[in-house]
């Protein structure tokens, strides 16, 4: 899926089949996990079948647990696409980027 407003400013990749997404929470609101789409150094793609706001601060948990790594992390939604099956491809940037190390865990 390709949006006209693109705005990134880093290339965003596939998230590898054994990396997830245990939860994605507003930081006082913990609606449970959502689906992970993409990932860059300083944002990520994710699916949920809740409609957030722009702006909203979100608590981000990625696990990858076949290479034995967490991380939990804050990110700002920047954009939400409704898209079919009643759910919403939300685009977040991160409050600190993830370090080139920190984004391999999740994509290779």
């Amino acid at each position: 899926m390709s949006f006209e407003n693109e705005k990134r400013t880093e290339e965003r990749f596939p998230a590898s089949e054994n990396a997830s997404c245990d939860f994605v929470s507003p930081v006082l609101e913990d609606f449970g996990p959502a689906k992970f789409k993409n990932i860059s150094l300083n944002g990520v793609g994710l699916i949920t079948s809740e409609r957030l706001s722009i702006g909203l601060m979100l608590a981000v948990k990625l696990v990858n647990p076949i290479k034995n790594f967490s991380k939990t992390a804050l990110a700002r939604v920047v954009h939400v696409t409704p898209i079919p099956n009643n759910s919403y491809l939300i685009g977040a940037e991160w409050d600190t980027a993830l370090t080139y190390d920190e984004l391999k865990f999740f994509v290779m």
